[in-house]
């Protein structure tokens, strides 16, 4: 699976995401990557358009020759799109949830199907489904798949060269401005339990993480606590380890 041609592939499409580049084609080396890492029949990346519906956006040139055009936006595929999630026909002869689509596939010399979702924030955006001759077994692990599905979620969602431009100065400013907040937190734990500052922020972490908050979310609302109340703050449930 993850051989060196593989390996360097992943590394190509990694790279490539770094410079100016066309989406299709990466898509394309994408599918590519992933027929060849899988020893495919072909590999279909199925893209959900504005109405929910999964069109095929790329595919190997052997999944291109399916007869039946449900083999590239059905069954599993938009399973796998729709929810999120993986989705497997393990054995297109002995499939019992995709009967129609299983036997599509296993018409077209298909023995299993297994999907990618992609996905960009926990919102689907489509799978890349991978087309296998012979059932699906563990010697065909998930890492390279899920992998390929993630660098494609990527490509699509990247934006344009202007934004690409603006938005790591915006990334940039909003960490300095995070890091800024949790100092202020930090001094304040430390300050307040006259620990150092290490320990001040191992307390910050355990603080918000009893709350179900992010460090950064804690932070502000302690900095916020002391701007306007700081004569609460030794009472307050947020300083509370209790």
């Amino acid at each position: 699976m993850t051989t060196p041609v593989v390996r360097l592939a992943l590394a190509d499409i990694t790279a490539t995401l770094c410079t100016r580049f066309d989406v299709t084609t990466l898509l394309e080396k994408i599918a590519s990557t992933a027929h060849d890492a899988y020893g495919a029949r072909g590999v279909v990346i199925g893209l959900l358009d504005d109405g929910g519906a999964l069109r095929a956006a790329v595919t190997t040139p052997v999944a291109r020759a399916a007869v039946d055009e449900s083999l590239l936006i059905d069954g599993p595929i938009l399973e796998s799109a729709r929810e999120t999630a993986v989705a497997t026909v393990a054995d297109t002869t002995a499939d019992t949830r995709w009967r129609t689509f299983a036997a599509a596939a296993n018409a077209a010399g298909v023995g299993a199907v297994r999907a990618f979702p992609i996905t960009s924030l926990g919102v689907g955006l489509g799978s890349l489904a991978v087309h296998a001759a012979e059932p699906w077994d563990t010697d065909r692990p998930d890492d390279v798949g899920s992998t390929l599905a993630d660098l494609a979620a990527l490509a699509l969602t990247i934006g344009s060269d202007d934004d690409r431009r603006r938005r790591p100065a915006a990334a940039i400013r909003d960490v300095l401005a995070v890091a800024v907040r949790l100092a202020e937190a930090t001094g304040i734990l430390a300050e307040l339990f006259g620990e150092d500052v290490d320990a001040a922020r191992d307390r910050l972490r355990r603080l918000a993480r009893a709350r179900g908050m992010s460090d950064t979310v804690y932070a502000g609302a302690l900095v916020e606590l002391v701007d306007r109340t700081p004569e609460r703050l030794a009472s307050s449930a947020l300083v509370d380890e209790s």
